[in-house]
């Protein structure tokens, strides 16, 4: 049981991880929005270019939340 346990909670820190990317791509996507709208195109390019990296970071570990929810599930059911 105590696996379990430690599989759910990494998961759970996971997760955590993921709502925060999430967070922080809107903030950018919606201040970068506001710099185009302002026509500041150097500063919403780099913007542009921050999100890009989130956004690998996000694809990454959502499939690391999507192993170990296969664990976790796998772990329950032993």
């Amino acid at each position: 049981m105590n696996t379990f346990k430690e599989k759910v909670y990494q998961q759970m820190e996971t997760a955590e991880e993921l709502l925060h990317l999430y967070a922080e791509i809107e903030k950018k996507k919606k201040m970068r929005e506001f710099l185009l709208s302002m026509e500041i195109h150097d500063s919403a390019e780099q913007l542009y270019i921050q999100l890009q990296e989130l956004d690998c970071r996000l694809k990454e570990v959502q499939e690391k939340f999507d192993d170990q929810m296969n664990e976790v599930i796998h772990t329950a059911t032993e």
